[in-house]
C-alpha cells in the first residue's frame, strides 16, 4: 500500500483487528525495524547452528 494512504487504512484496521480480537499496536520506524531484524534472527536460528 502507498505510504501516503496508511494513515487512511488505520483506522480501518484498528476497527477489523478489534472485530477479530486481535492486538493491534503501533510503534516507530526505528523499533519497526529492529523488531523485523529481531525476527529474522530467530526464525534463521535453525539454519545457524550446524555452523
Amino acid at each position: 500500500m502507498p505510504r501516503p494512504h496508511l494513515r487512511l487504512a488505520q483506522s480501518m484496521v484498528k476497527a477489523r483487528c478489534r472485530d477479530l480480537g486481535r492486538p493491534y499496536s503501533e510503534t516507530d520506524l526505528v523499533d519497526s525495524h529492529r523488531q523485523a531484524l529481531r525476527h529474522m534472527y530467530e526464525v534463521g536460528e535453525p539454519l545457524r547452528v550446524g555452523i
